[in-house]
C-alpha cells in the first residue's frame, strides 16, 4: 500500500466521468420542513445548533462577541412533542410503516446487491421462497460501481459476494453471477429467459443502486415480471419519514417503539430452492471471477477510463474491518459485546504504536490512541463505528436488526454507545431516501443541478452533480467544498451561474463532508486529515476525473490539503473562498522551518511526540469537551440568522433558507461531536506548505493554478481591515504558483452565495487565460 507519510507520489491524469441518477434541484430548492414565515420565525430561537462559516477557536472567539453585540432576542423553540406508538405528532403524520412486501405470483429473483450481501435477516429472500414454481438468487458484477473502488474494496466486496455464495450453497441455493455493464438490463432480460413473474431488490440511496432501480423499474413496467424493492429499517414502524422536520421529531416517534426482531433462518428454505428451472443462460458464471479477471472485465469495459483514473490514488484502508464475511463480522460483534470496544480494537489495530501509519488521516488517529487513555480515549461508540461500518453500512454482510439485537445483550456503556451509533446510522438512511423523494417545484424551471448520496467507507454522504456533463469538454470541472457548518446547498447558486446562459458552460460538483449537512455524523474523532480524504475519494469516485477544487472557509484549507497530495494531474487548479488556514509571510515561513525541524508532514513522518517534535496529544476531560461543544452551540444558535446576516453584508437573501440547513442539520445525532472534535485535531499544516507541495508536484503533470477570490467585507479573518493583507499572503505566499486574486467588493464570508455571478465571472476568465493556456 502507498504510504502517504513516507513516499512521493506521482499521478497521471485521465479522463472520464461517473453518471449517476436523481432529483434536479433548480437552484436551492425549498426545503421539506420549511412551512411558511411564521414557522420560520418560531424554529429560529430553538436550543440546537448553529455553528457560523469559519475555522478552529479563532472562529470560536469571533462567533461569542458577535454573539453579545447583538440585542435582538428570539423566542426559544418549544421543542417538545407528543409522544406517540402510531407515528403521529400533533395530528401530523411522522413516519410512515415498511411495507408489506407482496408475494410472488409464480418464480421469482432475489437480485443481490452490496448492501445485503447476507442470507439471515434477509427479507427479499425468505418473501421470494414462497414462490410456488421456485426462485433464483443474483448477483451482478457492475462495472460503473467497481470503477468506482480501489483495488482493496473490489477484494472485500469480491470475499462478501464468495461467502454471500457459501452460505447460500449450504442451504441448497446456487448464486448466479454476472460482469455487466448495463445491470438493469442484464437482470432484466434474464428475468424474461427464466419466465420470472417476481424480483425482489433491496433499496440503498447510494445513486447508482437510485439509477439501476429506476431504469429496471421502467421496463418492468413495460413489460415483464414485477419488481418489489424491501429495506431493512431498525423498526418496521417506521420505514420512511413523512412530516418529519428534524431529528427530534423522529426521535418523538421511535422512543417508544422496540427495533424489529430479525427475521428467521433459512432452514425452510432448502425443499423450495430446488424446484425444476429453465436452462439457465451460459453467460451466467457459478464460479466466482477472480480479482485477475474482474480487471480484465473492467479495462474492456466502458468504465475503463474511470477505472484507470481511480487507480492513480491506493485507497486509505480507513482503519476498518480486514475482511468482509458474515462469520469474521459475527465474530467482531461477539467480541464488542463481550469484552467491548478496547478488545475489538486491539484485535484489529494492536497497539497504536506497533503499525507504521499509512496516511495523515492514521496519523492523527493513533496520536488519538497514544494519548493517556489509549482507546479508550477515542469517541464513545467510535471503534464500533469505525469496525462495522463498511461490513454493515455498505456491504450489508450483517442486518443492522441483527446487531440491535445482540448489542442489547449487554447494558456496557459501549453498547449504549454502539446503539446510539446505529440509531444514527438509521436516521440517516431514511432522511436520505426523503430527500430523493422529494418533487421538483412546480415553476417547472430546468435544474441545472441533481442531488445524490454516495457512500464513504459506508457513510452516506450527499452531493450536488451537473444533470447533464460533456465527457469530452476539456473544461474541467469544479468540485466545491463547503465551510463549517454549511453544505453543498450553498453552492447551487454558483452551479447556475456557471452554467446558465454561458458560451462554455462548467459543470459543479459538491458534496457535504462528513459531520455537516446532510452527510452522515458519525461519532469518529474528525480530524481535517478526515475530511482531505473524504474529498479525495469523492473526486477519483465519483466525479472520476481531472477537477478544479474550490472551497470556502475550512473547505478552504480541505480544497488546499487534498491538492497538495493529488497534484495538478488530478487538481487542475484551487480556488480560494476567504480561506481558512495558518497563513505566513515567506520570512515567517522560512523561520519557522528553521526553528522546528522541517515542515509538519517531514515531522509526522519521523512519529509522535517529542521526536518529531510536534505536541503531544493532551485532551481535555471527555465530559468538558461535550459540554463545550454543547455550550457553543446553545450560545449561537438564539440568533442564528442575525449572525449570518452580518456574514452577509451585501445580499443577506440566501440567509433565510441557509439558517433553516444549519438548524436543521445540527439537530442531528452526534452534530456537537464535530465541535468537540477540535479538541482532537492533528497539527496544522500552514498554507504555505500545502500550496508549495501542490506547486512542486511533477512538472510532467503541467503547471499548478491558484486563483483567490476574497470577500472584502468579511468579520471573520482578522476582519474588513485584514482583507487586503489576507489575499495579498495568498498570492505571494507560493511565488511559483503565480496565483490570481480577484477581490469581491463588499461580500464577506461567503461570497460563492452572497454575490455568485462576480465569483462565476472571476472563475471562468481564470479559466480560460490560465487554466486552459
Amino acid at each position: 500500500m502507498l504510504n502517504e507519510l513516507s513516499h512521493p507520489v506521482v499521478l497521471t491524469a485521465s479522463v472520464a466521468s461517473a453518471a449517476a441518477h436523481s432529483p434536479k434541484i433548480p437552484g436551492r430548492p425549498a426545503l421539506a420542513y420549511s412551512q411558511d414565515a411564521a414557522q420560520r420565525k418560531k424554529r429560529q430561537g430553538s436550543v440546537g445548533g448553529l455553528v457560523a462559516c469559519a475555522f478552529g477557536s479563532y472562529f470560536i472567539q469571533r462567533a461569542f462577541n458577535i454573539v453579545a453585540r447583538t440585542s435582538k432576542k428570539l423566542p426559544r423553540h418549544r421543542g417538545k412533542f407528543l409522544k406517540s406508538t402510531e407515528g403521529k405528532i400533533e395530528g401530523q403524520q411522522v413516519v410512515l410503516p415498511e411495507p408489506v412486501l407482496s408475494k410472488p405470483s409464480s418464480r421469482a429473483v432475489v437480485w443481490f446487491r452490496s448492501g445485503d450481501l447476507r442470507s439471515r435477516d434477509h427479507d427479499g429472500l425468505n418473501v421470494a421462497a414462497t414462490a410456488q414454481d421456485g426462485f433464483l438468487c443474483c448477483y451482478i458484477f457492475e462495472s460503473q460501481e467497481l470503477a468506482r473502488l480501489s483495488s482493496r474494496r473490489i477484494a472485500l466486496l469480491q470475499t462478501a459476494v464468495d461467502d454471500l455464495k457459501r452460505q447460500l450453497e449450504r442451504h441448497g441455493m446456487s448464486l448466479h453471477l454476472l460482469f455487466s455493464e448495463d445491470a438493469a438490463k442484464s437482470i432484466h432480460h434474464f428475468c424474461r429467459e427464466m419466465n420470472v413473474t417476481d424480483i425482489y431488490v433491496h433499496e440503498d440511496p447510494m445513486d447508482l443502486r437510485v439509477k439501476t432501480l429506476q431504469r429496471l423499474g421502467s421496463m418492468c413496467r413495460s413489460g415483464g415480471a414485477r419488481l418489489h424493492t424491501w429495506r431493512a429499517p431498525l423498526r418496521v414502524a417506521v420505514g420512511s419519514l413523512c412530516q418529519c422536520e428534524t431529528h427530534d421529531d423522529y426521535i418523538s416517534v421511535v422512543q417508544t417503539l422496540e427495533t424489529t426482531a430479525p427475521t428467521a433462518s433459512l432452514s425452510h428454505l432448502r425443499t423450495l430452492a430446488s424446484s425444476e428451472m429453465p436452462q439457465i443462460p451460459s453467460a451466467w458464471k457459478r464460479e466466482l471471477p477472480t480479482l485477475d479477471e474482474l480487471q480484465e472485465l473492467l479495462l474492456g469495459s466502458s468504465s475503463r477510463d474511470q477505472w484507470l483514473f481511480r487507480q492513480k490514488q491506493t485507497y486509505v484502508r480507513g482503519l476498518g474491518a480486514d475482511t468482509a464475511t458474515e462469520e469474521e463480522a459475527f465474530r467482531l460483534l461477539e467480541l464488542y459485546v463481550k469484552e467491548g470496544a478496547e478488545a475489538v480494537a486491539q484485535d484489529l489495530w494492536g497497539f497504536p504504536g506497533d503499525v507504521l501509519p499509512h496516511s495523515k488521516e492514521e496519523w492523527a488517529f493513533r496520536r488519538i490512541a497514544l494519548g493517556p487513555d489509549g482507546y479508550k480515549g477515542l469517541r464513545p461508540g467510535e471503534v464500533f463505528s469505525r469496525a462495522f461500518a463498511e461490513e454493515l453500512l455498505w456491504l450489508g454482510t450483517i442486518s443492522m436488526r441483527r446487531v440491535a439485537q445482540e448489542l442489547k445483550r449487554s447494558q456496557s456503556e459501549d453498547c449504549q454507545a454502539a446503539l446510539e451509533a446505529l440509531e444514527a446510522h438509521e436516521w440517516h438512511r431514511l432522511l436520505a431516501l426523503q430527500d430523493l423523494q422529494k418533487v421538483e417545484p412546480d415553476d417547472g424551471e430546468p435544474g441545472v443541478s441533481r442531488l445524490g448520496y454516495f457512500r464513504w467507507r459506508g457513510y452516506l454522504c450527499r452531493y450536488i452533480a451537473p444533470v447533464e456533463e460533456d465527457e469530452n469538454d476539456l473544461r474541467p470541472p469544479v468540485l466545491a467544498v463547503h465551510g463549517f457548518a454549511a453544505s453543498c446547498m450553498q453552492f447551487t447558486g454558483l452551479a447556475t451561474a456557471l452554467q446558465v446562459g454561458r458560451e462554455n458552460p462548467v459543470p459543479v460538483y459538491a458534496l457535504d463532508l462528513i459531520g455537516f449537512g446532510h452527510a452522515e455524523k458519525p461519532p469518529l474523532s474528525i480530524t481535517q486529515y478526515v475530511w482531505e480524504q473524504c474529498v479525495k475519494d469523492f473526486l477519483l469516485g465519483v466525479v472520476g476525473r481531472p477537477a478544479v477544487l474550490m472551497g470556502n472557509s475550512i473547505g478552504g484549507y480541505m480544497a488546499q490539503s487534498a491538492a497538495a497530495f493529488l497534484g495538478p494531474g488530478l487538481c487542475r487548479g484551487i480556488v480560494l473562498l476567504n480561506s481558512a488556514g495558518p497563513l505566513l509571510s515567506m520570512e515567517d515561513y522560512q523561520k519557522l522551518l528553521q526553528s522546528s525541524g522541517g515542515t509538519v508532514l517531514e515531522r509526522m513522518r519521523k512519529g509522535y511526540g517529542e521526536e518529531a517534535q510536534l505536541p503531544q496529544y493532551a485532551p481535555p476531560p471527555q465530559w468538558l469537551v461535550d459540554f463545550g461543544a454543547w455550550l457553543l452551540l446553545s450560545g449561537l444558535q438564539p440568533n442564528i440568522e442575525g449572525i449570518l446576516k452580518r456574514l452577509y453584508p451585501s445580499n443577506p437573501t440566501p440567509v433565510a433558507d441557509l439558517a433553516l440547513e444549519i438548524f436543521r442539520d445540527s439537530k442531528d445525532p452526534f452534530a456537537s461531536n464535530v465541535i468537540g472534535c477540535f479538541s482532537r485535531l492533528g497539527p496544522n499544516r500552514p498554507t504555505n506548505e500545502l500550496l508549495q507541495e501542490y506547486a512542486k508536484s511533477d512538472s510532467r503533470d503541467g503547471r499548478a493554478h491558484l486563483l483567490i477570490c476574497q470577500g472584502m467585507a468579511d468579520l471573520l479573518g482578522g476582519g474588513p481591515e485584514n482583507q487586503p493583507k489576507r489575499l495579498q499572503g495568498f498570492i505571494s505566499a507560493v511565488p511559483e504558483l503565480q496565483a490570481s486574486g480577484v477581490p469581491i467588493e463588499g461580500c464577506g464570508h461567503c461570497p460563492h452565495d452572497e454575490a455568485p455571478s462576480k465569483v462565476a465571472d472571476a472563475v471562468l476568465k481564470w479559466l480560460d487565460e490560465e487554466v486552459l493556456q
